[in-house]
């Protein structure tokens, strides 16, 4: 549910999971006021806070019955007093948030005696899209041997969790108890090593994105051979061209280096490239071979992973940098 459920819209897709039935459904958010947000709007299912919480955080967050990770050793004693119920996360090679491997026990220990309840013990894998998986096997290790300690010091078994969405898909030992579903829970692939690897496996395993993505047509102009289109001039017709305009920017999350036909958007069952620099809130786009004819008041869609490649980042990204306040239709 981070990012705002990566850009598809926090409150409504937890309600539509949450209406769904999914038999021991629980939600992964960043911010305490993601985990506030959802429970102020109703969503009852566990809610496991996986990033930072200030010290003014801790007893909203503990009223609401918000699960809290603890990723350092500073986070024991005053997250502990609180008597929340916590997540112990588990440096095992990332080295992003967690504890050292040799602190759980005594963490565990000093936790138990404050009488907070731990109900999970957990990491993240660094390279889980690598296909070879050798790393993320000795970071499983790890966590498991973790896992004994915590046990022992705690005098009882947490939840084990390591697994998001491409070891989920590709190695069913890494699923442990939980699994933190993220980029495939929306229908997009983790890497194209992941799909490629899935494709050869089980070609019946398919994801189906949550998304589709519109521009609208505000204006269309034409544009002589040897005119330019854009900022700095960089982009030159070669031939009389018909623009449209589409009201998407670097500011909508349409990133800025799919300008100058490296992008490109669908009109029906054609294609139009993105040419000259993208705007703030506009880019153009050359509809000259078009048809039917585009029409002012038409829109654009925009594949996510297609524009993610174009300017050499990831979809993640891309859904991420969707703003909150960009019009959201839910069917």
């Amino acid at each position: 549910m981070k990012a705002n459920a990566y850009g598809h819209g926090l409150i409504p897709t937890a309600r539509s999971l949450s209406e769904a039935s999914i038999q021991n459904l629980a939600f992964g958010v960043f911010t305490p006021n993601e985990a506030i947000s959802l429970r102020d709007a109703g969503i009852s299912e566990p809610i496991l806070l996986l990033g930072p919480a200030a010290d003014a955080d801790l007893e909203p967050l503990v009223r609401a019955g918000v699960e809290i990770a603890i990723l350092d050793a500073d986070d024991v004693g005053r997250i502990g007093r609180m008597r929340a119920t916590v997540h112990l996360k588990v440096e095992t090679g990332t080295h992003r948030f967690g504890l050292r491997w040799d602190q759980v026990g005594a963490v565990a220990s000093e936790l138990r005696d404050a009488g907070a309840r731990i109900v999970g013990v957990y990491s993240h894998l660094a390279d889980s899209e690598e296909l070879d998986a050798a790393f993320a096997r000795e970071q499983l290790a790890r966590l498991l041997d973790s896992v004994e300690i915590v046990g022992l010091a705690s005098g009882s078994r947490p939840q084990r969790h390591i697994a998001a969405s491409a070891a989920a898909i590709l190695w069913p030992e890494f699923r442990l108890d939980m699994v933190r579903g993220g980029i495939a829970l929306y229908g997009l692939w983790p890497s194209e090593g992941v799909r490629e690897r899935m494709r050869e496996s089980d070609p019946s395993f398919t994801l189906e994105p949550a998304l589709r993505w519109f521009a609208p047509v505000v204006h269309i102009c034409d544009a002589a051979a040897g005119e330019t289109v854009g900022y700095g001039c960089e982009f030159k017709c070669t031939r009389a061209s018909r623009i449209a305009v589409l009201s998407l920017g670097y500011a909508d999350g349409l990133p800025r280096a799919a300008g100058n036909e490296r992008g490109r958007v669908r009109f029906g069952k054609s294609y139009a490239p993105i040419v000259g620099r993208i705007c703030m809130n506009a880019c153009m786009v050359d509809i000259t071979d078009i048809a039917p004819p585009v029409q002012r008041g038409g829109a654009a869609e925009l594949d996510v992973e297609e524009i993610a490649a174009a300017a050499g980042t990831i979809s993640y990204e891309v859904l991420a940098r969707l703003p909150a306040e960009m019009e959201r239709r839910f069917a």
